[in-house]
């Protein structure tokens, strides 16, 4: 069955949510980068961050975690927008 159009909405949403607000994630990488490339870094970060928000948000919600097919929807909706995250944090990361 996968995302209902609510939820994948919501997942949207708090994607765009992050890439309004890079500070608010961007700011934690510099602080705790080390070794690895920045950039790489905060993707991870920013995709950790959408994963934790999303996931609770739907447990709230739906009092259930994602099923198999609901979670193949989240990883493609995260892949599709990978880019999208990417060139917000390079655009960021070279304002400063």
């Amino acid at each position: 069955m996968g995302l209902d159009v609510i939820e994948e909405k919501n997942l949207n949403d708090m994607i765009s949510y992050t890439l309004d607000y890079p500070t608010m994630v961007l700011s934690e990488v510099q602080s705790l980068s080390s070794s690895l490339k920045l950039e790489d870094f905060a993707y991870g970060l920013y995709v950790g961050f959408i994963c934790g928000a999303f996931f609770d948000g739907f447990l709230r919600r739906n009092k259930r975690y994602l099923d198999a097919e609901e979670s193949s929807d989240f990883h493609s909706i995260i892949l599709k927008r990978t880019p999208e995250i990417r060139l917000k944090i390079q655009a960021h990361l070279q304002r400063k």
